[in-house]
C-alpha cells in the first residue's frame, strides 16, 4: 500500500517522533511510506530519505501558508496515495484536503491536542470538528484514555470515526555509559543533573526547571530542544545567577536521544499541556527516575498495567520540581522504584503494537461489506 504521512513543521518533537516510528514499521510491514512536512523548521530530517518538504522554511504570512496548503495538495494529487495519515492541526486540516482532491482510499487524522475553545486554535478545532463530523477524514486516531475523554461533547457523527491508538515508545537499544554521554554533550561530569526534553515552548514550562535551579543550588538541569522561549530561558537564568548550572544543548536527533537521556540522573517534565507525554515516557523506559507535573494523562500514561506509579508527581513551578528533585536525591530508593515501574511500560507502549493498530485501519478499507474501520481495530 503506497501511504503518505502529513507533518505541519520538520523538527525533532513528539508528533514527528511518531510519524517516523509508524513509517518505519510499516515500511517493515511491506507498505511504501513517505513523510511530506509542509515547512522545514530545523535540519533534523536533511538526510532523511523517505522525508519531502513542500516549504524550505516557515511560512512568514497567511500567503505563505495558503502557498503551502496550495502546493501539498498538488504533492498528493502527484503520489496519488492509496491512505494519507495526517499529524497537528494544520497537517490534519490540509492534508485532509489535499487527501481528498488526490482520491485517497483512506485518510487518517492524529489528534495531537486537545480541542481549544480561544483564538487561533480555538479556531482550529471547530473546523477539526466540522471535517470530522461531516466525515471529511474517515478515522480519528487518539493517543490515550484522557485524550479521548476530551472530544465526549463532540457530535455523534464525530466520535463514531475515533479510534484510541496509544502512541508507541521506542526504547534504547544499547545502554550507553554516562561518562561518555555527558563528555558528548559537555555536562559536567560530577555534578547530579536532571535533563529534560522538548520544543522550548511556553506549554512545556522549562522555566519551571530553570526556576528550580534558584531552590536548589546543588543540582544542574540539561535540556535538549529548540524553540521561541530558548532565548526567554537563557534570560532568566543570567537574572537569576544560574547560568552554569543550566545547559541548554540544542535540538537533539532522534537517533541521539537516549544518548542524552543516558547523561541524566533524573528527568524533569513541567509541561502544562499534553495528550500523551512522549518525552516523559520515553525517558522512564530508559530507565530515568521522572518528576513530572500533575496532568491527569501523565498520571495515565506513567502508571504500568500493575497500578504501580512511574513518575513522582508535582506541582508545575519551580518549587514543586525542586522538591521533587530533592525528594529523589534524599530517598534514593524511591528514585530506584521509580526507575524500575518506567523500565515496564517498555512493553505497554511498544511501538511494533503501534504500528499494528495502524495496519488494521489500513487494511480495513480493502475489506468486504463495507467493513467500519473503528469496528475492525477494536477487534484486531
Amino acid at each position: 500500500m503506497k501511504i503518505v504521512q502529513v507533518q505541519t513543521q520538520a523538527e525533532a518533537a513528539g508528533a514527528q517522533r511518531i510519524s517516523d516510528m509508524i513509517g518505519e514499521g510499516l515500511r517493515a510491514r511491506g507498505h511504501e511510506v513517505r513523510t511530506v512536512f509542509m515547512y522545514r523548521k530545523t535540519d533534523v530530517y536533511d538526510c532523511d530519505p523517505h522525508a519531502d518538504f513542500i516549504l524550505a522554511e516557515p511560512p512568514r504570512s497567511l500567503l505563505g501558508q495558503m502557498r503551502a496548503a496550495a502546493r501539498l495538495a498538488g504533492y498528493l494529487r502527484n503520489a496519488r496515495p492509496d491512505a494519507v495519515i495526517t499529524f497537528q492541526h494544520y497537517g490534519n486540516i490540509f492534508g485532509t484536503i489535499g487527501a481528498r482532491l488526490a482520491g485517497a482510499n483512506l485518510i487518517i487524522a492524529n489528534q495531537s491536542g486537545a480541542p481549544q475553545t480561544k483564538g487561533v486554535r480555538g479556531v482550529l478545532s471547530q473546523i477539526d470538528k466540522l471535517m470530522g463530523t461531516f466525515g471529511a477524514y474517515h478515522v480519528n486516531v487518539v493517543n490515550s484514555s484522557w485524550t479521548e475523554a476530551q472530544f465526549d461533547t463532540f457530535p455523534r457523527a464525530y466520535r463514531r470515526r475515533t479510534s484510541r491508538i496509544d502512541h508507541g515508545v521506542p526504547a534504547p537499544a544499547i545502554a550507553f555509559d554516562k561518562a561518555a554521554a555527558r563528555a558528548a554533550f559537555g555536562l559536567p561530569q560530577q555534578a547530579w543533573i536532571a535533563v529534560s526534553s522538548g520544543r522550548m515552548a511556553p506549554s512545556k514550562n522549562q522555566i519551571a526547571l530553570v526556576g528550580a535551579l534558584v531552590h536548589r543550588p546543588d543540582i544542574h538541569i540539561a535540556i535538549a530542544g529548540t524553540g521561541p522561549e530558548r532565548d526567554a530561558i537563557a534570560a532568566f537564568a543570567e537574572a537569576n545567577g544560574v547560568t552554569e548550572r543550566l545547559h541548554l544543548v540544542g535540538e537533539v536527533p532522534p537517533s541521539r536521544i537516549f544518548e542524552f537521556l543516558a547523561a541524566g540522573d533524573a528527568y524533569a517534565f513541567a509541561s502544562l499541556t499534553e495528550t500523551f507525554g512522549l518525552a516523559a515516557v520515553e525517558a522512564a523506559i530508559s530507565g530515568l527516575p521522572v518528576v513530572t507535573s500533575k496532568l491527569d494523562v501523565l498520571r495515565e500514561v506513567l502508571t504500568t498495567d500493575d497500578g504501580e506509579a512511574a513518575a513522582l508527581f508535582v506541582d508545575a513551578d519551580a518549587k514543586g520540581m525542586a522538591e521533587g528533585l530533592a525528594e529523589l536525591i534524599a530517598r534514593p530508593e524511591l528514585a530506584a522504584r521509580l526507575a524500575a515501574a518506567g523500565r515496564q511500560l517498555k512493553e505497554q507502549y511498544s511501538p511494533a503494537r503501534m504500528c499494528a493498530g495502524y495496519e488494521a485501519l489500513l487494511l480495513s478499507r480493502s475489506l468486504p461489506n463495507g467493513c467500519n474501520p473503528v469496528d475492525n481495530l477494536q477487534s484486531a
